[in-house]
């Protein structure tokens, strides 16, 4: 058993949620940009990076797309706007303090790779104090890649140029969506995922996740995995 030396955390779903507040922020920021607030149900946006949840939410109004730059700067501005508002309903999951502290004292590197835009990943962290053990200036945000697996490849650079020794197989990506599978895969890393975001633990069965749990109160499974 290869014991881990690098998580690569999800963050919505899997180690925080923000209360709605990132959602309203996304959706105004539409409706600031096109003059059209999108209802934003309906649409298959779980494990999708920023970019590609505003060319969504600009179809959904009838919106081009090109304006997803203008959506994504307007997103920025929204968020600085409500710090105190994120402080106010960001809250860690369940048994996710406690996970991100044993690994700490393993001397396991963690960062984030997600769907946020660097500057809204960073105001979840810091309002649910997950910096540290979670290495921010170290992760792959929405903005930083074509897709999920580009801001993937970014985190693991990072991570080699702050000293980890690139070891695919030391290395795991945690999540709360298919998408974050396929992330994994694509990058030849393992995967475990966690039924805390809108994909319960049955509908994920089979997807080929090398762990597959409720949530992170008692993650026993996920440590024998590590070998922590």
């Amino acid at each position: 058993m290869t014991a881990v030396t690098a998580v690569l955390w999800d963050i919505d779903g899997t180690l925080l949620s923000s209360g709605g507040v990132a959602a309203r922020a996304f959706l105004d920021a539409v409706a600031e940009v096109t003059g059209r607030r999108p209802e934003g149900r309906g649409l298959d946006l779980g494990g999708r990076i920023d970019p590609e949840i505003a060319a969504a939410l600009l179809r959904s109004v009838a919106a081009d797309e090109d304006r997803v730059p203008e959506v994504l700067e307007r997103l920025r501005t929204n968020a600085a706007a409500r710090v105190e508002e994120f402080r106010a309903h960001v809250r860690p999951l369940a048994g996710v303090v406690q996970t991100l502290s044993a690994l700490q004292d393993a001397g396991v590197r963690q960062t984030v790779v997600t769907g946020n835009i660097e500057s809204v990943g960073r105001i979840k962290l810091d309002a649910a104090n997950l910096v540290p053990p979670i290495d921010a200036d170290l992760g792959g945000y929405g903005d930083g890649g074509r897709d999920r697996a580009d801001v993937a490849r970014g985190a693991l650079d990072r991570l080699v140029g702050a000293g980890w020794n690139r070891s695919p197989e030391q290395c795991w990506i945690v999540g709360d969506t298919p998408r974050d599978l396929l992330c994994a895969q694509a990058l030849g890393l393992r995967c475990a995922l966690v039924g805390t975001g809108r994909h319960s633990v049955s509908s994920m069965r089979g997807l080929g996740a090398d762990v597959l749990i409720s949530d992170l109160t008692n993650p026993v499974e996920l440590f024998d995995s590590w070998n922590i």
